[in-house]
């Protein structure tokens, strides 16, 4: 039986796409059409993630922020045929990204899951990078209303990254549960869904990128595609606790 539902952040809690945007727009000025717009946005994000998640999970590949960016832009540039690609460009794009995002928000709908949630679960997050940019990151989506500072656990708490298990199983111990009693809930396969089910947790793949599986070894319990199934289907398993 869950008795705790653990979430992502980034791009799992709130759209990254409208900060992409608009930094791509601002750096590169190619005039896309929305759809194109939806694919770029897509890849870029695919690739971060797969170059995010060899990077934490290899000792002998280590990236850093920048190099992340730079591959992820040279990736969909080649994919796409776009010109314009620098080192200079990759710079002016990430530092616009990052401004970028100063504005976010909650996807609608989750202030009223996360009120039913809490009164049936214990909530917890579980999130990649440093204390001071993602608790930043949490008071601006208001998140300190149900996720207490005990009830989270970024990468330097736990002085290991995602993919690595380790950092779920520390939430174990935070929250006294086993593994089957834990649910998550994350965007990235490689980061999110392959640590948790190797942690021995029940996992929901927010997939809003339709990223494929790459390992049939490995399949998320359930797989949401926007942010109204994934309030759809947690409001359901709320629905089922006394």
């Amino acid at each position: 039986m869950i008795k705790a539902i653990v979430f992502d952040v980034d791009d799992t809690l709130y759209d990254t796409k409208p900060s992409f945007n608009q930094a791509f727009n601002e750096t590169f000025n190619l005039n896309l059409s929305d759809e194109l717009m939806d694919n770029v946005f897509s890849n870029y994000t695919q690739q971060e993630q797969l170059a995010i998640a060899e990077s934490n999970s290899d000792s002998n590949i280590k990236l850093s922020e920048d190099e992340i960016n730079f591959h992820s832009l040279h990736h969909t540039f080649k994919r796409f045929d776009f010109n314009g690609l620098s080192q200079e460009t990759a710079a002016a794009f990430s530092e616009a990204y990052q401004l970028a995002s100063n504005s976010i928000h909650l996807f609608d709908g989750l202030t009223t899951l996360f009120n039913e949630l809490a009164s049936k679960f214990q909530l917890g997050i579980i999130t990649n990078g440093s204390n001071e940019v993602q608790l930043a990151k949490i008071m601006k989506l208001k998140l300190h209303h149900w996720f207490g500072r005990d009830q989270i656990i970024t990468s330097e708490d736990a002085n290991a990254k995602k993919p690595d298990p380790l950092i779920f199983t520390l939430m174990n111990r935070k929250f006294n549960l086993r593994g089957n009693e834990m649910m998550y809930i994350g965007s990235s396969y490689y980061e999110d869904i392959v640590p948790a089910k190797k942690a021995g947790w029940e996992t929901v793949w927010y997939n809003n990128h339709q990223s494929p599986i790459a390992d049939p070894q490995i399949i998320p319990d359930q797989t949401v595609k926007n942010p109204a199934e994934l309030r759809d289907l947690l409001m359901d398993l709320a629905a089922q606790v006394d």
